[in-house]
């Protein structure tokens, strides 16, 4: 079976966590967790039986989907939405670069804060100098979990279309990249 994966909600339906198909399933035959959407077309089989496969369960934890993680480029990248925080140019992410808001030569940090996805000509114009981000605000994301964007490209569409009816609407285009 393809890569399939289960969106993991927590007590107060937020997301925070993807988990293998396999272990949802595990998790709901033990009783650990609450099913809340099926795969509307996949199924499981066994060779006495046919069973739905699982793609949002919640769980009875209160875990956090706060970002306590230092930024990745990648991060930055996803948070900014592969767009020039200066032009407004979107590009794939080997044609864009990381800019300090506050360049590091001016006392500028490797924070949420300071950093956003810049275009190489942008990058170039701006040198040492301090330029406010038009297209993007360099701000902590609420939600973004690592585990999440490295599954987000592999999923299917109707697995993104559930998937979207769970995610922070700010966070949805995330599942579409």
């Amino acid at each position: 079976m393809d890569k399939l994966f289960c969106l993991v909600l927590n007590r107060a339906f937020l997301p925070f966590d993807v988990i293998p198909w396999e272990k949802a399933i595990t998790l709901e035959w033990l009783g650990r967790c609450l099913v809340i959407e099926y795969h509307p077309t996949r199924r499981v089989r066994s060779p006495s039986r046919e069973y739905p496969l699982p793609i949002v369960v919640r769980v009875s934890s209160i875990r956090s989907t706060m970002v306590m993680e230092r930024p990745t480029r990648m991060m930055i990248h996803y948070r900014d939405n592969f767009r020039c925080a200066y032009c407004g140019k979107t590009l794939r992410d080997n044609e864009l670069t990381i800019d300090h808001v506050v360049p590091r030569s001016k006392g500028g940090k490797w924070t949420w804060e300071n950093l956003v996805t810049c275009c190489v000509r942008c990058n170039r114009a701006k040198r040492q100098e301090i330029w406010v981000p038009t297209y993007t605000d360099p701000v902590k994301p609420r939600f973004l979990f690592t585990r999440y964007l490295k599954v987000a490209r592999l999923i299917d569409p109707p697995t993104r279309e559930v998937w979207n009816q769970y995610l922070p609407s700010q966070h949805r285009w995330v599942v579409g990249r």
